[in-house]
Parts: structure tokens; sequence; C-alpha cells
């Protein structure tokens, strides 16, 4: 999906500045590994942003739409499209028609659509974070069950143990 310059600047906006500067980086001739853009990123900027952070990025990125992923792990952009104007003569209108045809403040529209990928962003992150907290609970669950287990065969053979040398006490 090609997109207009402003329209990929509105969903820039919403998106992390980790991702922004990964943008610039990803390609439009041909699809590149988050490994890639990762080192063309640090050649051209010589930042210490790590490859996960890279990824991450990536995936926010094409969450947004704005990239793509063509080939399983490989990334690209679509080359902006540029929208020609073909200037027409315009029909001479009353002030009273002029403000009927006022639109919206753009401003105030880009503003909106920044806020609201700003948005889906933050849900998203909430959900990853929510989904690997569940996933450590779970872990921290199996091994409190394992060390139960355990700690019941641990008491079953101290009680034995126990007759045992009760027996054997017993009988001498």
């Amino acid at each position: 999906m090609a997109f207009t310059e402003s329209r990929i600047q509105q969903l820039l906006n919403g998106q992390s500045s980790t991702a922004r500067k990964v943008f610039e980086h990803v390609p439009i001739q041909e699809p590149w590994s988050a490994h890639d853009i990762h080192c063309a990123a640090l050649k051209v900027n010589a930042t210490s942003v790590s490859v996960h952070a890279v990824r991450r990025a990536l995936g926010e990125l094409k969450d947004a739409g704005i990239i793509r992923e063509p080939v399983g792990s490989k990334y690209q952009r679509d080359a902006v499209t540029i929208k020609l104007r073909i200037e027409k003569p315009m029909p001479k209108l009353s002030a009273e028609t002029v403000v009927a045809l006022k639109k919206p403040e753009v401003a105030a529209l880009d503003a909106l659509a920044g806020l609201s990928a700003e948005v889906v962003v933050l849900a998203n992150d909430f959900s990853a974070r929510m989904k690997a907290m569940a996933n450590r609970i779970e872990e921290v669950a199996l091994s409190v069950e394992a060390e139960r287990e355990g700690s019941a065969q641990a008491t079953a053979k101290l009680k034995q143990l126990q007759s045992l040398l009760k027996e054997i006490g017993g009988a001498a």
C-alpha cells in the first residue's frame, strides 16, 4: 500500500523514536533482514540500539502498515507516492458560501491521527507486557509445584526413616 509523504509522517508521529530512526534505514529497492537494517543503522548513526530493539521497531512499523514483510523476516518500505495537483480556475464564490464550505483544520486531524496511533502502540505494548507477565507467573507456579512435590517426597522418606529408626530402637 503506497502512502503519501504526509500520511507516512502522520503514521511515524505515533511511533517510538527508535521506530522512526529504524524506518529511515528500511530499504525501498529490496527486502532486508532485521540484522542488515541494524548494521546499516549502526554504520550511519553509530548508535548503540540493540538488534532486539530494531526487531521490535520493525514489528511496530509493520503493524502500523508503514513497512511490509514481503519475505519471511525481511522488511521493505514502499516508495512515496507523490500526487500532482492540476490547478483549475476557481469559480467566484460569495463570502457566505466560503464560510459554509470551510473544512475542519487539518492540523487538528493530524493531531488526532497521531494520538490514535500512540494509543494503538501503547495498547499493543501493554498487551505484550501482560502476556509476558502471564508467562512468567505460569513458570513460577510450575516451579512452586515441582518444589512442593519434591518436599512431599522428602517428607515421606523422612517418615519412613523415622519409623525404621523406631523399630531398630525398639528391637535393641
